[in-house]
């Protein structure tokens, strides 16, 4: 039965959307199946993979308003990874932004449902959230298992994680009893910056074993992901930031096995 695993951020450009990808894409190549779920209306993870919402449909919003099947809006997004799947928010206008939002706030159990539809046919299923602790968010950890935050280098990353916290134990309080902590992702990490290495210092006094041991440094190749629509080890495996992503693959699955 897979793990479902909410991806979280109070802030944006944390490298949250870059992590579900490039985490994702590395669990797939270490013969896992994964599947990656867009539920931020700014369709990020989509884009990823070149999915426009535009010209795209079926998507998320197809399950949650039409009630299309679930296996007809996953998208194979890579020949070299064919364990890798993708299911795209597919918002295209402010008003079906709207619309997306209230139908994961009253439709949750439709969510849900499909959520658990999807659980045996992977072994990961990380859902891609807005940089917020809105209804999409609180949608997607009152239906996970446990939740990641990924923390950039800097001190303003830092200071948003204890409302992240305060948000998830809310939800975990009030809807979701069993959700728990995935772990804690140090991203954008420049070695050179004696202030990356206080927040790294920081972080792992404050959060202790919650933080991965792999921390992802800043590399322009992960920056790519976007223009290429493809996970880094697809273009470059031995660029710093694809080795990070699949040593921190391999510590996810070692400490699973342990």
């Amino acid at each position: 039965m897979g793990e479902v695993i909410a991806v979280v951020s109070q802030k944006g450009g944390v490298g949250k959307t870059a992590t579900a990808v490039n985490l994702g894409a590395c669990l797939s190549a270490i013969k896992r199946r994964v599947l990656l779920v867009g539920i931020d209306p700014q369709c990020g993870l989509g884009k990823c993979f070149g999915i426009s919402p535009g010209d795209t449909r079926p998507g998320l919003i197809d399950v949650l308003r039409d009630g299309a099947p679930a296996d007809e809006v996953i998208y194979r997004v890579h020949p070299r990874l064919p364990r890798l799947d993708v299911i795209p928010a597919n918002v295209d206008s402010m008003t079906e932004e709207a619309e997306f939002r209230n139908l994961l706030d009253e439709e949750f159990t439709n969510f849900s449902r499909v959520i658990d539809q999807l659980r045996p046919s992977y072994d990961f299923i990380f859902i891609d959230c807005p940089p917020r602790l809105d209804m999409p968010t609180k949608a997607a950890l009152m239906v996970a298992d446990s939740y990641l935050v990924p923390i950039q280098c800097e001190f303003a990353s830092m200071a948003t994680v204890g409302g992240t916290l305060r948000g998830a134990l809310e939800v975990k309080r009030r809807l979701n009893p069993k959700l728990a902590i995935f772990g804690f992702l140090l991203t954008m990490a420049d070695r050179r910056a004696r202030f990356a290495i206080t927040v790294v210092r920081e972080v792992r006094q404050y959060l202790k074993e919650r933080v991965f041991r792999t921390i992802i440094p800043r590399d322009p190749r992960i920056a790519e992901v976007p223009h290429r629509q493809a996970p880094v080890i697809t273009y470059d495996l031995e660029c710093p930031g694809a080795r990070a992503y699949i040593q921190l693959a391999r510590e996810i699955l070692g400490a699973r096995i342990l």
